[in-house]
């Protein structure tokens, strides 16, 4: 019988492999193509890079999220990013400018109180967002218990300049140009991408990382 972490492997590596699949046959077209064709492919590889980027990232996590969700446990068992996030609405509501030390301190013993709660959230609510640029990243994997790693960080500019930046103008009618080149190496860069999203969602999932580490 399949595990369901093994399910959630299986889950990942066929979703990015399909999304693989369709990025090199789209990069051939380009190469294939010259004048005014390859100009409108140049142009649709880029977009539809940046969709399975987006895309990728917020089935993986959304995926990741439920796999938790099976395995039964409290929010006091987590780590502290899951914690926060199963928390996050109780937390808005003593932060706001007319609350009380009062209402705070009630907040403090609900928090303690829930700690042997089970963890219940929405994965779907979770990675309801816009586009997926480098701070929106940051923040999904942060709401995931996820570390945002030097793979991420050293290419911010680019996730958000290029990558974002040629889709949004793109997306909203402007003739951004994009050259064979520019488009077959943005659906490299992507799949780059979403291959250290994958492994280390995957990773995170076997090696249990999302569990609280104990004091001694």
């Amino acid at each position: 019988m399949v595990t369901l972490l093994e399910q959630l492997v299986d889950d990942l590596d066929s979703d990015l492999a399909n999304r693989r699949r369709e990025l090199i046959d789209i990069r051939l077209m380009v190469s294939a193509s010259t004048g005014a064709r390859l100009d409108l492919l140049a142009r649709a590889c880029h977009v539809m890079a940046y969709a399975h980027w987006e895309g990728f990232v917020k089935r993986a996590l959304k995926g990741y999220l439920e796999y938790l969700l099976t395995r039964g446990l409290n929010v006091g068992d987590l780590q502290l990013g899951l914690q926060g996030l199963a928390l996050r609405d109780s937390i808005r509501a003593a932060v706001e400018p007319d609350r009380t030390v009062d209402r705070i301190s009630d907040l403090l013993q609900l928090l303690d109180a829930r700690a042997a709660e089970p963890f219940k959230i929405t994965p779907q609510e979770v990675v309801k967002t816009g586009n997926m640029t480098a701070a929106t990243l940051k923040a999904l994997l942060g709401c995931a218990g996820l570390a945002y790693l030097p793979a991420y960080e050293t290419r911010e500019n680019y996730i958000d300049t290029v990558l974002c930046g040629r889709r949004h103008r793109i997306a909203h009618g402007d003739w951004q140009p994009i050259t064979a080149a520019d488009a077959r190496a943005v659906a490299s860069d992507v799949l780059d991408l979403c291959t250290e999203i994958n492994l280390q969602i995957q990773e995170a999932a076997l090696y249990k990382s999302f569990m609280r580490i104990k004091s001694p």
